[in-house]
């Protein structure tokens, strides 16, 4: 053996041949195998998984919550009721980020047997207001701190800003930051398709590829943006959709949204083999736990999965 040589180890072996298949023309599932497995080899973590379950947003619940009928923890005995499975919690409804806190919600959460879908950062983050930077970050590294606790796998942000080519390097410098501590705590990122750097779905795609797609997804509202343009914009977000807000406001005598075409708008998400929660959010006028179920009862006809 020349004494530049060494023996070929088990690991370099299978590695050459998945090498080996995909210059011949087998690419893409061998890649993702390739992929993982150097990733399992540097240890990185990985993120928690998505919870495929009908849930409900916090926001939806605001005017009970606000006046009293309801609490967190009594919300999440509502939702059973209503054949709900998850809950996503609107930081302005979490009374503290203390751990105990977060605990004992999480137990609630879980004799209940609903998951929790994610964490909504209320405040938007407005990245042309430098001094403030800082502080925005630590208050998102807290909200990851939280959604972990909870075992909630993903927060979404609002990265709100002027001049888009500005927006663009300072949302992806401010993530850059972020990213460390989302994956010590192995909790997703998600950006809403709305005003600032999610206003164009290109240019949120953009933002995420150049970031971490594996870390960094959309929170994908129904609500936001041109009606003649949501369908357009869900299929090109929906195969970097972590969350998606199921938005309601009124319904045909059919049971229809009034306003909005589920059956494309969830065929987009089925093509992109979407995996993530669909959580209510409705804001029509009249009976609030009518609209839920009129939006529960909706999903459901074209996703029985739900």
């Amino acid at each position: 053996m020349n004494r530049h040589d060494r023996p070929t180890s088990r690991r370099d072996f299978l590695r050459e041949g998945l090498r080996s298949l995909v210059r011949a023309g087998f690419g893409g599932v061998f890649e993702k195998l390739e992929r993982m497995g150097e990733l399992m080899e540097r240890g990185e973590p990985k993120p928690a998984p998505l919870m495929p379950v009908l849930s409900c947003e916090t926001r939806t619940l605001h005017p009970l919550l606000e006046t009293g009928q309801l609490t967190l923890e009594s919300c999440c005995a509502l939702l059973r009721d209503l054949d709900i499975q998850g809950i996503s919690l609107s930081s302005r409804h979490l009374q503290s980020l203390h751990p105990r806190y977060l605990e004992n919600l999480r137990e609630t959460c879980y004799r209940h047997n609903l998951a929790i879908t994610g964490v909504m950062v209320s405040e938007p983050v407005n990245l042309n207001d430098e001094p403030s930077l800082n502080r925005r970050l630590e208050e998102a590294i807290e909200y990851l701190q939280a959604a972990a606790v909870i075992g909630a796998p993903l927060i979404r942000l609002h990265l709100s800003g002027e001049r888009e080519d500005e927006l663009f390097e300072r949302s992806a410098h401010w993530l850059q930051r972020l990213l460390p501590e989302a994956r010590r705590r192995r909790v997703r990122i998600t950006i809403e398709n709305r005003e600032g750097i999610g206003r164009r779905p290109e240019l949120l795609i953009s933002l995420i590829r150049a970031v971490d797609p594996r870390w960094v997804g959309v929170c994908l509202d129904f609500g936001h943006g041109d009606p003649e343009r949501i369908y357009d914009a869900t299929r090109l977000l929906a195969p970097y959709a972590f969350h998606v807000h199921a938005k309601s406001h009124a319904f045909d005598p059919r049971g229809e949204e009034t306003s909005l075409d589920y059956g494309r708008l969830l065929s987009s998400l089925r093509l992109a083999s979407y995996v993530g929660a669909l959580s209510i959010e409705y804001f029509g006028e009249g009976d609030l736990l009518d609209g839920i179920r009129k939006t529960r009862d909706m999903i459901r006809r074209y996703w029985r999965a739900y």
